[in-house]
């Protein structure tokens, strides 16, 4: 039972991201405004790195296939596998929330960061803009308004989803807590996480 809601956890939050990538694509609310960051920081931390390996390759896969991706996409996927692969930093974490929401505010500015380095140079090197040093610097200096919606969304959506998972792990805690003391005649014993 546990592995089936682990497989249906994982897969939610692939589709969270496939679905908004989707809309967004379609819309253009925000350019670059994107969810697989999110999702692969909460897979990292419920999962380990496998998994967050998985949810971002995953979420940037299935959504490529449906709406397309240009000759960059090996740059995309890479960046975002590197974010959830450096979540797992994040899950050391787990045993002080605090510090661990906290914590997540700094990861999502160097992982944003990394994004905006890995994917713009893929498009300086794909030939978008002069091979030169002033054309990679233009190619940085056009990307700021992409990086500044990616950076100021994950700095607002991560370390809120980060203490909404918090939140519902301490209440499966302190559910799994009681019914055990129910079921073995032991005192329910105040549950920290």
């Amino acid at each position: 039972m546990k592995s089936f809601k682990s497989i249906i956890t994982i897969l939610g939050l692939i589709a969270v991201a496939v679905i908004w990538r989707i809309i967004n694509h379609q819309y253009e609310f925000a350019p670059n405004l994107e969810l697989v960051t999110l999702v692969s920081i909460i897979a990292a931390l419920a999962y380990g790195w496998r998994v967050a390996l998985l949810v971002s390759i995953g979420s940037m896969a299935v959504s490529d296939a449906i709406i397309g991706n240009t000759s960059i996409l090996v740059y995309t996927w890479g960046a975002f596998g590197l974010i959830g692969l450096g979540a797992v930093i994040l899950r050391k974490l787990n045993n002080k929330p605090k510090t661990q929401v906290l914590a997540s505010a700094g990861f999502v500015i160097a992982s944003s960061t990394l994004f905006f380095v890995i994917t713009n140079f893929g498009v300086w090197l794909e030939g978008w803009y002069p091979m030169t040093w002033a054309g990679l610097a233009t190619c940085y200096q056009l990307a700021i308004p992409f990086y500044r919606t990616m950076l100021i969304g994950n700095l607002i959506m991560v370390p809120v989803a980060v203490a909404a998972w918090r939140y519902l792990r301490v209440r499966a805690a302190a559910r799994l807590s009681v019914v055990d003391s129910l079921v073995s005649d032991k005192p329910i014993v105040k549950v920290v996480l």
